[in-house]
């Protein structure tokens, strides 16, 4: 189940889910939309490693999928996310490819991608830090 706005401010408010820092302007009815820490320019036929400005803390029942937001999208940038498994802790990097003729501007004042987040139907036996662990913490100082 996809979770709604009110629960995932439920889970904030209680410390169980968390994403720092957390601006409530960027939640949306079902999800969060994550910036970037800086104006990124991705010139036309060219792609870059992007990181998320906000670190998600999920718990060990809630994993989370990606979108690129449909206003970037629509203007030609591709971008391939993987699942972001329970129990992840840290900020989310990816490639984002622009595959128009004209250079895209991402704005470090808009959000860039949405995270929609799923509740498993139990926690999970071994989150993502016991099962691989490979990018926990990442970006995290």
């Amino acid at each position: 189940m996809i979770l709604s706005d009110g629960t995932i401010l439920e889970l904030i408010d209680s410390g169980v889910l968390d994403i720092k820092p957390f601006n409530i302007e960027r939640l949306t009815p079902n999800g969060y939309d994550f910036g970037i820490g800086e104006d990124i320019i991705i010139p036309a036929g060219n792609g870059k490693q992007i990181e998320t400005l906000e670190a998600v803390f999920l718990p060990d029942f809630v994993g989370a999928m990606m979108l690129l937001r449909s206003s970037y999208s629509r203007r030609g940038l591709i971008a391939s996310f993987g699942f972001v498994d329970a129990g992840f802790k840290g900020k989310i990097r990816f490639f984002a490819y622009n595959s128009s003729q004209e250079e895209i501007i991402l704005s470090k004042d808009k959000g860039v991608f949405q995270m929609i987040f799923i509740n498993l139907d139990k926690a999970a036996l071994k989150n993502y830090e016991n099962r691989s662990g490979h990018y926990q913490n990442q970006g995290l100082k």
